[in-house]
C-alpha cells in the first residue's frame, strides 16, 4: 500500500531512521513534528501507525519510542 504523499512517505522514513540510528530515542508528539516539518495531527497519525505496526510504542511518560529498544534512563535528555 503506497498511497502516501512523497512528503509524508520522506517523513516516516526520516522519522523511522532517527529510532533506528539512535537507541533508546524518545519524541514527544511536539518534536517528531518539528523534527519531521509535518503538521502535528498529521505526524500523530503517523506516529500512532507506527505504534500499530508495532515499531513503536508509548513510554509510561508518554513519549513513543522504538518497541524493543532500551529507552535512556529519565533524566537523560534529548
Amino acid at each position: 500500500m503506497n498511497t502516501m504523499t512523497p512528503r509524508v512517505e520522506e517523513a516516516v522514513q526520516k522519522l523511522k531512521g532517527v529510532f533506528l540510528e539512535i537507541p533508546g530515542t524518545q519524541l514527544s508528539l511536539v518534536d517528531a513534528s518539528r523534527l519531521s516539518g509535518l503538521e502535528r495531527n498529521t505526524c500523530r497519525m503517523i506516529l500512532e501507525a507506527l505504534e500499530d505496526v508495532r515499531f513503536l510504542q508509548r513510554a509510561p511518560n508518554g513519549l513513543f519510542v522504538r518497541r524493543g529498544g532500551q529507552p535512556p534512563s529519565s533524566s537523560a535528555e534529548l
